[in-house]
């Protein structure tokens, strides 16, 4: 995709900040290739697992990092009300189901450090309403921001939280949880993974599909949407799950999607399904 050149001196940075009034900054980061520390590519599995809690290690450089911190802080100083983090992979700490203890290393998990720096800027400038966008995993999945392992964090109240993460599915890409996977076999995976990430609050892997970000200074509100078919090109599709965020509260306000998903499963209904089954023969999945 086409992007405007930010500096003159360097055509390989991405990274900005846009305004949008008082309502909200829209900063942009690059955690792919920008200065980037070594990531998983599969052969180098095990040295990745070996330094991904290394004091040093960054997605972003130093540059980019620092530029990240002030931009937070001057979105804040200016009394914006929501500081939202577009970037392209997840954030929150995702512990794989079933191999538990497994992380992806190509995500923030692998970068541990540097996200702990993240949430240490959040937490001593008391920045609030942050809203974080990912990517890249090709699931649906909806956190409160919280540190990994934290006690303080309260995963149903949501206390303790320094804002929400939604993260997003691919268009047409195959889900990580398998090709062509029905809403059936899919929430089985998404139930491990909310059971044993205290922060997860929803997550779907079936649908191929996207969300929208509706703001006002009062309220964000963010609804996904899964497409019924993606072989051929429609409108075919379905309102999967809301969710609310409310100004200064930093976190997915509760009951979390009002309580009820039509697909995936939430924090709040685990022993319960929250799928449609009439869904299942209704979707029609292309790689």
């Amino acid at each position: 995709m086409p992007i405007r050149q930010v500096t003159a001196d360097d055509k390989l940075r991405i990274w900005r900040n846009f305004q949008i009034g008082k309502l909200l900054d829209l900063t942009m980061l690059d955690t792919r290739n920008y200065d980037r520390d070594i990531t998983d590519l599969g052969y180098n599995r095990a040295l990745v697992n070996s330094v991904k809690d290394d004091e040093g290690r960054s997605l972003m450089g130093v540059e980019q990092e620092t530029w990240f911190y002030d931009t937070l802080s001057e979105s804040q100083k200016r009394e914006a009300v929501w500081r939202i983090v577009g970037q392209q992979i997840v954030f929150s700490q995702l512990i794989n189901f079933p191999t538990q203890g497994s992380v992806d290393l190509d995500a923030w998990d692998g970068y541990r450090k540097n996200r702990a720096r993240v949430f240490d800027h959040l937490s001593n400038r008391s920045i609030s309403n942050t809203v974080i966008l990912s990517g890249d995993s090709h699931d649906n999945w909806v956190s409160d921001l919280a540190r990994p392992n934290d006690t303080s964090y309260d995963e149903v109240t949501g206390n303790g939280a320094f804002g929400v993460e939604f993260g997003g599915t691919a268009v047409t890409s195959p889900s990580s949880f398998g090709t062509n996977i029905s809403p059936t076999d899919a929430d089985v995976i998404s139930r491990g993974f909310v059971a044993q990430n205290p922060e997860l609050q929803w997550s779907e892997g079936s649908f191929r599909g996207f969300f929208t970000l509706t703001v006002d200074p009062e309220t964000l509100n963010a609804t996904f949407y899964g497409m019924k078919n993606i072989t051929n090109p429609n409108l075919d599709h379905l309102e999967i799950a809301n969710f609310i965020v409310r100004a200064g509260e930093n976190k997915l306000s509760r009951p979390v999607a009002g309580g009820a998903v039509l697909a995936g499963i939430i924090k709040a209904a685990l022993d319960s399904s929250t799928s449609d089954p009439a869904i299942s023969a209704s979707v029609t999945a292309s790689a």
